[in-house]
């Protein structure tokens, strides 16, 4: 099987995003959402979305702990790579993980001096630092979430075409996790109103905060949460990011 991501034009919930700096954005996060996908029955499968971290030396992909549920274990997942098409099985990467005991957010480390090489050719990982922001409150409350929900997702002669969701909000609520109001109906950012697709297969993704807008464009953005449920006119929930940083220590320290 082969993957095809499809362009995107980003949806907004209640963050009254620029349109120019929606699109820099989105252009920006779709070099960082990782498809997970799944081997079922001998078939490939989407599961779910993630984000690749640098942390101490190591490549980690951060995602939803639900990625294991219904017998599905680590050597079953595969991973996109960027725009080529292609996918990497994590069984050839000696891969290892972390569950957080309490939150739905898994840290998978990936070997990164065999992962390294094809990984880095088509993504773009966050740079984690020991002193970084990811333990710390978000400054801003407006947020923006990506990654690749099913209801955007076509089987096509052996080839899956996905168009990723990019999604703007403001956070209503930040403890214990995450909130954010999820619509029904929403309007993308060239104005159109169109009716939101369900979020499955988007757990996994990071949500960002984005902060310091200094003009139209330019801005920060700085990891919040891990997007892990929805509901369609009431809540887009995300796990503390903070919850990551400790799952990071483990793995780097062992």
């Amino acid at each position: 099987m082969s993957w095809q991501s499809l362009a995107t034009v980003a949806l907004d919930v209640d963050s009254d995003i620029a349109p120019e700096r929606a699109h820099a954005i989105t252009q920006a996060l779709c070099r960082r959402i990782v498809a997970v996908l799944v081997i079922r029955d001998g078939r490939v499968e989407p599961l779910a979305s993630g984000c690749l971290y640098w942390s101490g030396g190591h490549l980690i992909l951060l995602t939803c702990r639900h990625v294991f549920d219904d017998g599905v274990c680590l050597g079953d997942l595969l991973l996109t790579l960027g725009e080529s098409g292609c996918l990497v099985a994590l069984r050839t990467l000696n891969a290892r993980c972390v569950e957080h005991p309490a939150h739905d957010v898994v840290a998978i480390d990936l070997c990164p001096r065999r992962a390294r090489g094809a990984l880095q050719r088509h993504w773009f990982p966050v740079l984690l630092e020991e002193d970084c922001e990811m333990a710390r409150p978000a400054a801003s409350d407006r947020i923006v979430v990506a990654g690749y929900p099913y209801a955007q997702m076509r089987r096509i002669d052996g080839t899956v075409f996905a168009r990723p969701l990019v999604l703007f909000a403001r956070t209503v609520a930040i403890a214990p996790g995450l909130q954010a109001s999820y619509a029904r109906t929403v309007r993308r950012v060239d104005g159109a109103l169109i009716h939101a697709p369900a979020l499955d297969g988007v757990s996994g993704a990071t949500v960002w905060s984005v902060r310091d807008e200094r003009d139209q464009v330019d801005c920060v953005l700085l990891p919040a949460a891990v997007q892990f449920a929805f509901k369609h006119d009431q809540y887009l929930r995300g796990a503390p990011i903070g919850a990551a940083h400790e799952m990071f220590a483990r793995l780097v320290a062992r």
